[in-house]
Parts: C-alpha cells; structure tokens; sequence
C-alpha cells in the first residue's frame, strides 16, 4: 500500500483546528501519515497539534523556522517531505478549516498505482449555512490568472512533482501561489478525476484573497505577464471579480 503524507499549515486555528485533524486521523486509508506545520500561532493551535500527536502516532508536529507567508510555509513542508523521501508516495494539501469524508483518501488512492501526476475529486464550498457543489476540474484546461481551476483541499500531487521541482510553489505569488501553479503546470500534469464530493472548503468574509483585492490585482497581473497570457483574460477576470464583491 503506497504512503500517503498530508500536510496541514496552520496559524492560529484554534477555532476550526480540531474538527479538520478528527476528518484526518479518522481517515480509511490506512498507510496515511499527518504532518502538522504550526507557522508560530499565537493561540492555543501548537497544543492541540500536540494533544493529537500524542493520541495518533501516526500524526506528528513541526513549527516553520519563524513565521512565514503560506506559500513559504507550504514549500518549508514540502521541503521536509523531500528531504526524508526514500520512495515514491502521494501527498495534499489539508488547512485547518476545512474537512474530509472518511473516504476522501480511500477513494483516491484507490488509483495510485496508476502514474497519475494528481489524483483529484470534487468538493463542496461552504460559506454560512450555504452549501455549493464544486466540480474541481472543470477548468483544468483553460486555466486564467482569475480562475483557480482546482481546491488543493481535494487533490493528492505524486512525489514525481517535488523530484523535479526545487520549490512546489512561486513564493513571488502569496496570495496567488495556486493559480499560478496550475496555469505553470495544469496543462502538463496528467490527472484522474472522481465525481464524488468528498471534502468541504470553508469560505471567510475575512481570507487573504477577499482582504487583499489590491494586492490580488498585482499579482494577478503579475500572472499574466510570467506567462505570457492574452491580456483580455485579466480584462475578463477582473470584471468577474468585481462583480463578485458587489453581489456579496
């Protein structure tokens, strides 16, 4: 059975961090490991972390060098599965206020013996009481600096991807580090998609993207030049955005 190892970055998670490690450690995947990367909270995150380490063994703690930009802190985590990688495996992306079904691992790893760059399944989007069925590939081909095409909450990369990458992310991009992965990389990475909506993204009035729409537009601008993308996408996508904020 091929390893799993997950990853949760957290900063002062204390409201939602217990219910998203109960999601994981409760998992029907067997050969799954949890690491937990406190980015130096200053709320009770690091003993909770620490109360379900010594209750899972399978669940183990670590604190970013100092605290960092998610990015950094997602490429640091990274960085330390790489640095004890001794054969191939699969690994994710979980934040501390999100949740799993039990069979979200299960599911997916059910195909990992197939080569597959990703393996990907659909999600819910949850704001409030609101509930949004979310198919996680639907733009994977037509990737644009305002669409992030999928949750990295419902996606499990091979390690092929960190064999040849020396950083998984752009830390030139905090706010947008996924999009700009998937325009760098969607197109190349070969991918199995499940139908089933197996996990849950919880939606804040207050997260980075919705608290820094100037900063966003930089980086998103930023995108488009890298990559070289027609300029009428951003045109496109910024329009989409305000609207957006002016219906919300």
């Amino acid at each position: 059975m091929m390893k799993l190892n997950i990853i949760v970055n957290v900063y002062n998670g204390e409201v939602y961090l217990s219910k998203a490690l109960e999601t994981l450690v409760s998992q029907e995947y067997e050969n799954i490991s949890i690491h937990c990367f406190d980015n130096h909270s200053t709320d009770k995150t690091q003993e909770i972390i620490q109360e379900y380490a010594n209750s899972y063994s399978n669940l183990i703690s670590y604190s970013t060098p100092e605290h960092i930009p998610l990015v950094k802190a997602r490429n640091y985590a990274v960085s330390i599965l790489k640095k004890n990688m001794s054969e191939p495996f699969y690994f994710g992306f979980c934040d501390a206020d999100d949740l799993w079904d039990k069979n979200w691992a299960s599911s997916l790893m059910a195909f990992c013996n197939q080569n597959y760059d990703l393996l990907v399944c659909n999600y819910y989007s949850v704001e409030g009481n609101q509930k949004t069925r979310v198919s996680s590939c639907l733009s994977l081909a037509r990737p644009s600096p305002f669409n992030c095409p999928v949750g990295i909450l419902s996606c499990l990369f091979s390690s092929r991807l960190i064999e040849i990458e020396s950083t998984l992310f752009n830390n030139d991009f905090p706010i947008s580090w996924d999009t700009e992965f998937w325009i760098r990389r969607g197109l190349d990475l070969s991918y199995l998609h499940i139908s089933d909506h197996l996990c849950y993204y919880r939606i804040h009035s207050n997260s980075l993207v919705q608290s820094n729409f100037i900063p966003l537009l930089r980086e998103r601008w930023g995108i488009l030049k890298l990559h070289k993308l027609p300029k009428i996408r951003f045109i496109y996508g910024f329009i989409r955005q305000i609207l957006k904020i002016i219906k919300t």
